[in-house]
């Protein structure tokens, strides 16, 4: 290489493609290949994975070698269900169930004016009915008198023009709205002594950390962002992740759901039975600790996190029975504007496992401990050394295991993760489009990276800084199924080639699907 033009040579099937580009000062891009990065065999835990890439429809199953054994063309972000067939989401406003072969056995279209369906979903078994329901969680349309009359403050805009609150829906196997729980229902509000959420004489908004603030932000579109949602068997309760609140909430289902009388299940969903169980992530919402605040442009002052646990959280779900630390939440903390450590604001991704039963001395109750109550310390989860006087992060008791590094294991928005028997948990960084396999000790025993890109290209080379080479992930855990789930029983698992040759060698109207070409409906931007 000479002078100040770079020659690069990539090799293209057979042959080779030689390229010129600028001066070699100019080039900043950081290059990788894409698809299987790394399988340590001996430590990583055996299945198929769903690789769901963002803003293209599609969905892949793969092994463990990265290698494709099956397409679902129809599907946004898709589960495998215990049966064999596919949940998943087909444009932006249908949830169906397909069998292995893509034929639709089911389809259930939200039609329902304003009501916006978003982020995460899943398909639970609900005792009740002895049946199967879905739940989604989807944005519905406030009126700005409506907004006026749940104790908005009416200084705060000139009008609340656009507003939306999210709602959990419920849905049974024939189409029929069963449930629904909204948070328009457990608001609270310190502006209005005339309504009736106000918090009444003497009382502030610290004193009922089971309802929202309305006054906490201001209501907007999309003013909650819930994007994480699951449902514990055991318990009948549901969690619920809101990034623009930087919490996670947990509500009761089962116990304000009535079988064949939807009206008294709505109405026992609004009353206070359907008020928050549990939150957890950000207490100075309720009044009830210290919100971060930093220093950037005087460095006598010290950047401080307060009380604040997580930032633009994804995927909160319970970790089910059966795998190391059952009955604990699991959840993504994106990170976003929760410092680091000592002189460190630089937001770095991580996840999280909480023990909401855990009090100030450690002993699990057995009802949910309310955060503040429980305490907090400086000493990270998995470290020994406080960080002294200085500390500028503050850490829950209730955090019983965390991942947390400085080595660019980040992504702002998205992302999901899962534990695995083994104890080890696969984390989808979904915005910079990578998955990865961390041992309880951390060192990563698998690594993945999408080869499908915003555009639709099927990249074997990324360059993160080109445009059209965004790989961004779509979709929450579960991710990864075992070599003997039952879903998979008797189906044709037979490698079939990595995504970057499996449309080639199959060829036909999803190979054009996939390879770009565009869909009947715009997909989202979910995150």
């Amino acid at each position: 290489m000479t002078g100040n033009i770079r020659q690069m040579v990539v090799a293209i099937g057979s042959g080779l493609l030689v390229l010129f580009a600028g001066s070699a000062s100019a080039y900043e891009a950081s290059r990788g290949p894409t698809e299987l990065v790394y399988w340590d065999p001996h430590q990583a835990y055996p299945g198929y994975t769903m690789v769901k890439p963002q803003r293209v429809e599609g969905v892949y199953l793969i092994d463990m070698a990265g290698q494709v054994v099956q397409y679902f063309p129809d599907f946004g972000d898709a589960y495998l269900q215990e049966d064999g067939t596919i949940f998943g989401t087909v444009g932006n406003r249908t949830f169906a169930i397909n069998d292995w072969e893509g034929n639709r056995l089911w389809e259930y279209p939200e039609r329902r004016d304003g009501y916006n369906p978003h982020h995460d979903f899943l398909r639970i078994y609900n005792e009740e009915l002895d049946d199967y329901t879905i739940l989604f969680i989807a944005n519905a349309p406030l009126t700005h008198d409506e907004v006026i009359e749940l104790g908005a403050d009416p200084d705060a805009v000139d009008r609340y023009d656009d507003a939306e609150m999210d709602v959990i829906v419920e849905v049974d196997s024939s189409g029929t709205v069963v449930w629904e729980w909204r948070f328009r229902d457990h608001l609270v509000q310190d502006i209005d002594p005339s309504l009736a959420n106000y918090v009444g004489r003497g009382s502030t908004i610290a004193d009922y950390p089971q309802r929202l603030d309305i006054n906490w932000g201001v209501v907007s579109s999309d003013y909650l962002h819930c994007n994480g949602l699951d449902y514990n068997p055991e318990t009948g309760h549901i969690a619920i992740s809101s990034n623009r609140t930087h919490e996670i909430f947990i509500v009761d289902h089962d116990g304000t759901f009535v079988a064949g009388d939807p009206e008294e299940s709505h109405r026992l969903a609004a009353s206070e039975a359907g008020d928050f169980l549990y939150r957890f992530g950000n207490p100075a919402n309720y009044g009830q600790g210290e919100y971060p605040h930093y220093a950037k442009k005087n460095w006598s002052l010290q950047e401080f996190s307060g009380h604040k646990q997580i930032g633009g959280n994804h995927d909160i779900q319970w970790i089910k029975e059966g795998l190391p630390g059952a009955g604990n939440l699991l959840l993504f903390n994106n990170g976003l504007t929760v410092p680091r450590g000592q002189g460190d604001s630089d937001p770095q991704s991580e996840f999280l496992e909480l023990n909401p039963y855990l009090d100030a001395n450690g002993i699990e109750r057995d009802h949910y401990v309310n955060p503040p109550e429980a305490g907090y310390t400086d000493v990270m989860p998995g470290t020994k050394d406080s960080q002294g006087p200085r500390a500028t992060r503050l850490f829950s008791n209730q955090i019983v295991s965390m991942y947390h590094t400085t080595d660019g294991f980040n992504s702002h928005h998205g992302s999901a993760v899962q534990r695995f028997p083994n104890g080890n948990t696969l984390v989808q960084l979904a915005r910079v489009g990578r998955m990865v396999e961390v041992s309880p000790a951390g060192e990563v025993v698998w690594e993945y990276v999408n080869p499908i890109t915003w555009s639709g290209q099927i990249v074997t080379t990324l360059i993160t800084s080109d445009p059209d080479h965004q790989n961004t992930y779509n979709g929450w855990s579960p991710l990864r199924w075992a070599p003997d789930y039952p879903g998979l029983a008797g189906k044709d698992l037979s490698p079939k080639g990595p995504i970057t040759q499996f449309h080639g060698s199959t060829g036909g109207a999803d190979a054009e699907r996939a390879a770009g070409a565009p869909a009947d409906q715009p997909v989202e931007e979910r995150y």
